[in-house]
């Protein structure tokens, strides 16, 4: 196998000329190049990563501890993670945790070890508190996407998730709705504290009423939201209207609405929260009225957050915060 030396030999340049081509350096003459990259092609030659790592101490590698890489909700945030990091040739190493803790801080102990220059971290649920403090504990170049640890010193990738709830509930009732409830989605997550108490918040700023029915708590669930909504539905006074807090739960509102020989949006309007919305439910349901994440750029953000990082280690911690975006489509306009 060739190694630098016998290119460099062969071209009849120096090793760093050949260096300089290998890393697409300038100070190179159009003649240089074109002799080194030819002699490269004969000799079929390909550069030792691990010895470039070991000589700019860098391994131009970033990895990624997930809960669940076959998720379709991940797929966007995926795609914006993997072509940040090929338009700042970085490689990517993903790491699924499937919701196990150790399994999780495994990975990261490996993606610490010495084989990539940075870690990306996403996790929405309380208990991922653990995972991030081991992960900025272990790392001074690290990203935490979707977590709010105020005394965490690392770098952050969020979603307003109140200001998301806010704005859904303020349209439901500038639309004119004026018995507004909300279906929750998980609640062991910090996402849907934060749009319950968005909902609540705009409640109360508009001085609707507000009571006891005016929540209810699905967690996540497309089955248990079409129950709490069909319960909610043969009370006194229904709702005109339904906030929920993701997508799954928002299917069973609307299944709770039909069955009750009920018209949405006309007889109640409904919102959700994602845009996690699996074909099937495109053809089978109305096109639902949603909350947008905008995940493919919060992909991109943290690994150009942590690209940065990486290359200026020193300083604060950086927070960039992403806004939903209000998606109306059949289900309210």
């Amino acid at each position: 196998m060739a190694t630098i030396s016998d290119i460099a030999k062969q071209a009849n340049v120096s090793r760093t000329l050949v260096s300089r081509v290998l890393n697409n350096k300038p100070g190179v003459s159009p003649e240089n190049r074109k002799k080194i990259l030819e002699v490269i092609e004969e000799n079929h030659y390909v550069p030792n990563g691990l010895a470039k790592s070991l000589v700019l101490q860098k391994t131009g590698t970033i990895g990624v501890v997930m809960d669940d890489l076959c998720n379709d909700f991940f797929f966007q945030l995926i795609h914006g993670l993997q072509d940040a990091a090929e338009a700042r040739d970085y490689n990517i190493l993903f790491c699924s945790g499937r919701r196990d803790m150790t399994v999780r801080m495994k990975y990261v102990d490996y993606l610490t070890s010495g084989c990539t220059d940075g870690i990306i971290a996403y996790g929405s649920c309380f208990d991922d508190e653990a995972l991030f403090r081991y992960v900025a504990a272990k790392s001074t170049n690290s990203v935490l996407i979707e977590s709010n640890i105020s005394d965490c010193r690392a770098d952050k990738i969020l979603l307003d998730n109140f200001r998301g709830a806010y704005t859904a509930t303020e349209h439901l009732i500038k639309q004119g709705r004026k018995n507004i409830v909300h279906v929750t989605c998980d609640m062991n997550y910090d996402v849907g504290l934060e749009r319950l108490n968005g909902f609540v918040s705009a409640m109360h700023d508009y001085r609707m009423p507000l009571g006891p029915d005016s929540i209810l708590y699905a967690d996540h669930f497309e089955d248990i939201a079409y129950q709490q909504m069909k319960r909610r539905l043969a009370q006194g006074e229904r709702p005109d209207a339904c906030f929920a807090g993701a997508d799954k739960p928002a299917f069973g509102v609307w299944r709770a609405v039909r069955e009750a020989g009920l018209s949405v949006p006309e007889d109640l309007a409904l919102i959700g929260f994602d845009d996690d919305i699996p074909d099937s439910k495109d053809i089978l349901f109305p096109a639902l009225s949603t909350m947008r994440q905008p995940l493919y750029e919060m992909g991109q953000a943290g690994v150009s957050l942590l690209i940065d990082r990486i290359n200026h280690t020193e300083g604060e911690p950086v927070t960039r915060t992403f806004e939903a975006e209000l998606v109306l489509r059949e289900t309210c306009r």
